[in-house]
């Protein structure tokens, strides 16, 4: 009996040799993604310039915010704020930018889906966002690049928030 399940894991073993394999981190891709459809301006680091900002509620301290692509040509937006009475959250979301719904994940809701996002592209510099929780609109906001690139405005409800690229040296 012993001498079958020893038999039996060197067969496992034998044949996984002739499996494929992944071979992402094997070779570099040097092509572009054509699902890749944000303005290139867009991505990297900005900073909330707070001051700049008109906010409803107490401003935070801080907010940054990251842009970048996933699998798929997905947007991927990370997030970081530090609020007014010191407390850290943060969260992150991947979507398309046909409106497809995303996922988005906070500090608050830990491994549990927090929202559901959907994300549209109007033209290279305005982008249309909706937050929703529960099947319920919780946000409806905008996204506007500056035609230099510099300043990002992002907009919901009566709150202005205004950023700036972020050497990340401050």
């Amino acid at each position: 009996m012993r001498w079958r399940g020893a038999t039996m894991g060197l067969s496992v073993v034998a044949m996984m040799s002739m499996m494929p394999t992944a071979r992402a981190a094997e070779e570099a891709w040097h092509g572009t993604d054509a699902r890749q459809q944000v303005s290139a301006a867009l991505l990297g680091p900005w900073k909330a310039d707070i001051a700049a900002s008109h906010y409803t509620d107490p401003p935070p301290r801080k907010a940054l915010r990251f842009f970048s692509y996933t699998e798929g040509g997905k947007v991927l937006v990370s997030f970081m704020t530090l609020n007014a009475r010191g407390q850290f959250s943060s969260g992150h979301w991947a979507a398309q930018v046909d409106g497809t719904p995303g996922i988005e994940y906070h500090s608050q809701g830990g491994a549990i889906p927090f929202n559901v996002v959907y994300f549209t592209k109007v033209d290279d510099d305005n982008y249309h966002l909706v937050v929703k929780r529960n099947g319920k609109v919780e946000i409806t906001a905008d996204y506007a690049l500056s035609r230099d690139g510099r300043t990002l405005s992002y907009r919901y409800g009566e709150t202005v928030v205004i950023y700036h690229r972020w050497d990340m040296m401050e």
